[in-house]
């Protein structure tokens, strides 16, 4: 069957080389679009209103029920409500995807503690860029550092986390409300 194919292939590489040059001897057509472009990244998340999910956790939503305490994920069947949706807005440079990740119903930002947990507090919180990771996901991160959302995946419940990138735990979805 492999000979059968590649004769056919070369004979039909033969026919392309046989054939003769042409071309056309048309004017060329010239024409100028200007369209509006902004400054913002095509890569970058929209802002707007999200429920987040940590890979490594499947369906099980990212929430908060009280200011000052660590932000996590669980692996319960509970359904947190306004507590696990996020108002993410754009916030330092565009271009650099940086953004503030509110949670609706406390309406309060999320935040890096001094322990490097992530938890949330009344205002708009820290920036934190937020950056394609592929396939619908994305990473969380500090800008301009090495230090991206994690969870634990040994648990059930895992408060998130800054550490350095490592793979599922610290990829996010964001899925529009």
């Amino acid at each position: 069957m492999f000979s059968k194919v590649l004769a056919f292939g070369l004979g039909a590489l033969a026919l392309v080389r046989a054939a003769p040059a042409f071309s056309f001897q048309t004017p060329m057509l010239s024409c100028n679009i200007n369209l509006p472009t902004t400054a913002q990244s095509f890569d970058g998340l929209e802002p707007g209103t999200y429920t987040i999910y940590n890979e490594a956790f499947g369906q099980n939503q990212l929430r908060s029920y009280r200011t000052n305490d660590a932000i996590y994920v669980s692996r319960t069947l509970e359904f947190p409500g306004p507590f696990g949706m996020w108002k993410v807005e754009t916030s330092g440079d565009p271009a650099a995807n940086e953004y503030t990740i509110t949670n609706l119903a406390l309406n309060a930002g999320t935040y890096a503690t001094g322990g490097n947990e992530i938890a949330t507090r009344p205002g708009p919180g820290d920036t934190f860029a937020i950056q394609p990771a592929g396939e619908g996901l994305y990473v969380i991160k500090v800008p301009n550092e090495d230090q991206v959302w994690t969870v634990d995946t040994q648990t059930v419940r895992s408060s998130v986390y800054l550490k350095g990138q490592d793979g599922v735990a610290t990829a996010w979805k964001f899925v529009p409300v």
